[in-house]
């Protein structure tokens, strides 16, 4: 159970840090695989997202201090992640980001999705059982 629980405390400080460069990302417009594309950029929004994305990553953070006292937030991270999953299925399948003019953001949108569903899928695997 303790290398279980060692390896789901680096897969949390690693979600944080992708949170907090992808807060990073957003809040100065940057264009870096698989975060974001810069040309939809948009001052108000993505500031929102970054307090949004630091917020998380705070809170992946403070999970993986103690998972097993905070296995109720890991659940909700975990259910948060899978409709973060739908969402990004409805996003590729709606979105025509040809005529915004991000062509490269579909692909980063399903490697993101995909990456999530990777994640969500180590993260329930990892956590440890009441």
């Amino acid at each position: 159970m303790g290398n279980k629980l060692q390896i789901l405390k680096v897969l949390l400080i690693a979600g944080a840090l992708y949170y907090f460069i992808g807060a990073i990302v957003h809040l100065f417009g940057l264009t870096v695989f698989p975060f974001y594309d810069g040309v939809l950029y948009q001052p108000y929004h993505d500031t929102v997202i970054a307090l949004s994305a630091i917020t998380l990553g705070l809170l992946l953070y403070v999970i993986a201090r103690d998972p097993k006292k905070n296995i109720d937030a890991l659940n909700i991270i975990i259910v948060s992640g899978i409709i973060a999953i739908i969402f990004s299925i409805g996003i590729i399948i709606n979105i025509n980001f040809d005529q915004l003019g991000a062509h490269l953001k579909r692909t980063q949108t399903i490697v993101e999705a995909v990456l999530l569903v990777c994640y969500v899928f180590v993260l329930n695997y990892f956590k440890p059982k009441k």
